[in-house]
């Protein structure tokens, strides 16, 4: 089945067992009723209509990459969202991170002639900003824009004056570029709900000191260098006149487009938390911008010191096959890490539920020995994390919270009683902030809890430093440059002594679980199509195999269900004794400590 934004936003959650027949028809409803021959007569005059070799059908001729006045710089929300710049201000540094990305529709919306030339199904796992700036959607949307520059010699003029976070929206697609309708999208709202300065001093009075703020500074003092993130832009200083130390510079923008909650709750904590060389700094200065209405100057996020080599996430992997990553090395990231999260859970006084190796940074101290480099904690939004990186207490609550959220509720009366049977357990508070509400089975945790929640994470990150890989398991939503080859808790490379650590870290997991349920078929990815992991065979899109790669969802999902049942009718559950049998942070940094950098591989 080719991948597409409904399909693997939809076989992603558990709230995919309450939705699956709206999205059984939705994915299945272009295809024919009765599926016959290619050859036969009754279908060879739709097949032509729709054919790219229809002359009707052929796109306009796109552009190189890097030959169109626009960049695409990635994409979010498998690619319905992407990251444009026109260039035309980029070059002269009249470029401020306003945050404009374009939105397309969904993939299964694309004329089906045009799937194949627009690289519709095969960019939808793309990470890698290359690869995606070469797809054909992106050099589709790139002449799209430029035709529309051309069109409306004012429109530069008009984006640099645009609300933060406005959209441009692509309505339809047609392969003659100028039958396409863009829609200019302003985000009045967003301003609108923007926080002053004033505002959040008086707010945070009690937990920030006066001398503890950074200096503010206006968005129009930024200009776009790359958009890396949707909540990450690497910025330039480009006029900076009480500051001239800092023109030029380089610096990372943190900000949103949704709402400020989450980026307000990270600037916040990240003010308070004492500085440690393996936690990213206090923030640069706070980034303001005068809004649309009542003159507020509005906070729209915050900069951070930039790191030009990223994330251990595609580091791990290479440096792991090129065989640069020796085990005293892994050991020391892992140390580093682990004082980190020591640092963020003492002195910080809370938990941190992002850890993966996206969100793990390789700062360089300008050396050349072997602590010529560290790693730094980053991300401290506490939006919580992927499905394959919980323990079962933020896991199986995860589900429910899905499930229970999703407007679609009704199943059957077990499954009713299930979600009420959690929410009377883990009732909703109604003093809880938007955050916590967004991360409700991390925040409900006892600190105790946190704690261990936090050695399990600890646990599977050491795993993927020592058998070199981007992430716990491959990813179905997500393709990597180097993708993971294998899966915890399977085991080629780490030391045993370090094997006995994860284990313990990761005690109470399910993939230690003797059960009784057999564990039946799931989804895979097999480039950018889905298929059973027990078929991989099948017919390319086909009405069939799309109903068997639902099917093979439905049956993964009421297993997951069903074993979330089994947790919560456990003593675990009914005491909220979590992790019992894990170590402590403190624990954890011993056992590191006691290890030899020497350690062998065996």
């Amino acid at each position: 089945m080719e991948m597409s934004f409904g399909a693997v936003n939809s076989i992603w959650r558990p709230s995919f067992l309450l939705d699956c027949q709206h999205v059984r028809a939705r994915l299945e409803a272009g295809f024919p009723s009765e599926e016959v021959p290619p050859s036969s007569p009754s279908v060879s005059a739709p097949l032509w209509e729709s054919s790219a070799l229809n002359p009707k059908n052929r796109v306009d001729s796109l552009p190189d990459v890097g030959a169109s006045r626009w960049r695409i710089d990635g994409a979010a929300s498998f690619k319905t969202r992407f990251f444009v710049v026109p260039l035309d201000l980029l070059e002269i540094n009249q470029l401020p991170p306003l945050r404009i990305d374009a939105f397309l529709p969904d993939q299964i919306d694309y004329p089906s002639a045009l799937r194949k030339t627009l690289d519709a199904a095969s960019g939808v796992p793309l990470q890698d900003t290359a690869s995606i700036a070469a797809l054909g959607i992106s050099r589709y949307l790139s002449l799209i824009l430029d035709k529309h520059c051309t069109r409306n010699r004012n429109f530069l003029d008009q984006y640099r004056r645009l609300p933060f976070g406005s959209s441009l929206i692509v309505r339809n697609l047609a392969p003659t570029s100028d039958r396409v309708d863009l829609l200019v999208e302003p985000n009045y709202d967003l301003e609108r709900k923007a926080t002053s300065m004033p505002v959040l001093r008086r707010l945070w009075a009690t937990d920030i000191a006066d001398d503890a703020w950074p200096p503010t500074m206006d968005i129009f003092q930024l200009s776009i260098v790359r958009q890396i993130h949707d909540s990450v832009t690497l910025v330039r200083f480009v006029d900076c006149g009480a500051k001239p130390d800092l023109q030029g510079q380089l610096a990372i923008f943190k900000s949103g487009t949704d709402n400020f909650d989450h980026i307000l709750h990270e600037l916040k904590f990240l003010l308070r938390l004492p500085r440690h060389p393996n936690v990213l700094d206090q923030p640069i200065a706070i980034v303001t911008k005068k809004c649309g209405f009542g003159g507020k100057q509005g906070v729209f996020g915050f900069l951070i010191p930039y790191m030009p080599a990223g994330s251990i996430r595609d580091i791990l992997p290479e440096a792991h096959r090129r065989g640069t990553l020796d085990n005293a090395r892994k050991l020391r990231w892992c140390r580093q890490v682990t004082a980190a999260l020591v640092h963020v859970w003492e002195e910080g006084g809370t938990f941190y539920s992002d850890l993966r190796p996206d969100n793990v940074l390789l700062a360089s101290t300008g050396g050349t020995g072997p602590e010529s480099d560290r790693l730094v904690l980053c991300d401290f939004e506490q939006r919580g994390n992927w499905h394959e990186w919980c323990p079962p207490e933020i896991l199986y609550p995860q589900y429910l919270e899905n499930l229970r959220s999703n407007r679609r509720r009704s199943r059957d009366a077990s499954w009713d009683r299930l979600i009420e049977s959690f929410t009377s357990s883990r009732p909703v508070n109604a003093y809880e902030t938007f955050v916590q509400s967004k991360n409700r089975p991390w925040f409900s945790l006892s600190r105790a809890g946190q704690e261990k929640a936090m050695v399990f994470c600890l646990g599977l990150f050491m795993y993927c430093v020592f058998e070199g890989l981007s992430t716990v398991q491959p990813s179905v939503p997500y393709s990597f440059p180097v993708n993971p080859d294998i899966a915890f808790p399977e085991f080629r490379s780490t030391p045993q002594a370090v094997r006995q650590l994860i284990h313990w870290c990761t005690a109470d997991a399910a993939h230690w679980w003797e059960t009784a349920i057999p564990i039946p078929r799931r989804v895979v990815r097999v480039g950018s199509r889905l298929y059973p992991d027990d078929n991989l065979s099948l017919d390319r899109d086909t009405k069939r195999t799309t109903g068997m790669v639902l099917d093979a969802a439905q049956d993964s999902w009421e297993y997951e269900i069903e074993q979330a049942r089994l947790f919560f009718d456990s003593e675990q559950w009914r005491t909220q004794m979590f992790g019992k049998e894990r170590p402590t942070l403190r624990e954890v940094a011993d056992a590191l400590a006691g290890l030899q950098d020497n350690i062998g591989s065996k």
